[in-house]
């Protein structure tokens, strides 16, 4: 697969920032840009023929099935993905009843690893790992493609998003993890030539009630922006505490963190939050496929994926597992032992298609990372 920065990458890892859009505030019916509101299933059926799709009716129960699984943590203290699983159930419910894969019905099996990953495990198995949000181990196996730079990366960018604001004093709140301890070191090894100055590091201890106090500890320091790699609960209760205090600071998080309706929660507030993410928000207004796969999700009955409250990391399911399917679809094959899927993977480059919800900039994480500690030699990429 390679490493952050390296030729060898398949797909470019990139990052959009965006900003919350006037126009997509809600209503007073309780209407949404996306359609829908928490725990309404009642989103309208997308003719996805119209929006490059296939429906080629029901797959076929008596052929063997494409088997896909996923592994993640459900729950934990600092990290909650148990929606990405429902999502994967969601969208295979949604494939089967157009054709699955190759007139084979998809089959779904999820795992909570509890916080321990088996990459290793998977590795060994020659099970290709795709459509992922990579982490440490991914970044040496080969069997291994990433869907964007994961956690580590949607941090790495946080600060690009403050300076293209033009923003160079900035301070973190962030999650009080030892691993995380050492991000300002990096920040600075990565932002030192944007003449950023990280002027406060700051940790939110598990429990905390007060989260004023981090406020004002980042106002006394001179903080103009401030980035949030936290957990959603904590990240907004921040962002509230800001609003409250009447903060002039800009704040820089991810899509992965908060969905639709806590922005709309903040009212005016929302404009100082940007949002980074490798993939569209799924409120965007305006990119077609992303209404088959608001509805798909929608579908489910689950509330976390209807769209005022659907983060954008389980998005990531249906965009895999589409993503996948086309692989498979412009093959034409129905062989789906382990080798042959991860040639075809292989020899595939699927191309993003960037978003539109007021985006404001874009980072290439491996231009960022390059010559950091984090990335490639500088005089390889």
């Amino acid at each position: 697969m390679g490493t952050p920065g390296g030729r060898s990458w398949r797909w470019q890892l990139r990052s959009r920032s965006w900003l919350l859009a006037v126009g997509c505030s809600s209503s007073d019916d309780g209407g949404s840009a996306g359609g829908g509101t928490p725990g309404d299933t009642d989103v309208a059926p997308v003719d996805v023929t119209t929006v490059g799709l296939w429906d080629d009716g029901p797959c076929d129960e008596s052929l063997d099935p494409l088997e896909v699984g996923q592994q993640l943590t459900f729950a934990s203290p600092v990290l909650t993905s148990e929606d990405n699983a429902l999502a994967l159930e969601a969208s295979a419910v949604a494939f089967n009843a157009r054709g699955g894969a190759n007139g084979h019905c998809i089959e779904v099996t999820t795992c909570d690893e509890h916080a321990d990953q088996n990459a290793a495990v998977l590795e060994e198995a020659g099970i290709a790992r795709f459509a992922i949000s990579s982490g440490t181990p991914d970044l040496s196996d080969p069997n291994s493609y990433p869907f964007d730079a994961g956690g580590i990366g949607t941090a790495m960018v946080m600060p690009q998003a403050l300076v293209d604001e033009g923003i160079t004093d900035i301070a973190s709140i962030r999650v009080d993890l030892p691993s995380a301890s050492a991000l300002i070191d990096i920040y600075e090894g990565i932002y030192a030539e944007d003449g950023v100055e990280f002027v406060a590091d700051i940790p939110v201890p598990a429990g905390t009630t007060d989260y004023s106090q981090f406020i004002l500890a980042v106002e006394d320091a001179g903080a103009e922006g401030v980035i949030v790699p936290l957990g959603g609960q904590e990240a907004i209760q921040v962002l509230r505490a800001a609003q409250q205090l009447g903060s002039d600071l800009l704040f820089s998080t991810s899509l992965g963190t908060l969905p639709y309706q806590d922005l709309v929660d903040l009212g005016d507030f929302a404009d100082q939050v940007i949002l980074n993410g490798s993939s569209a928000p799924a409120t965007a207004g305006d990119i077609p496929a992303m209404e088959a796969l608001v509805a798909d999700l929608a579908a489910s009955g689950e509330e976390v994926l209807q769209p005022r409250l659907l983060k954008s990391t389980p998005t990531h399911s249906w965009i895999g597992l589409y993503a996948l399917l086309v692989i498979l679809r412009e093959a034409g094959t129905e062989d789906f032992s382990r080798a042959d899927t991860t040639d075809l993977i292989q020899a595939s480059g699927p191309n993003g298609t960037p978003g539109n919800l007021v985006q404001t900039s874009e980072i290439d994480f491996n231009d960022l990372l390059c010559g950091s500690t984090l990335g490639a030699p500088a005089d390889t990429c």
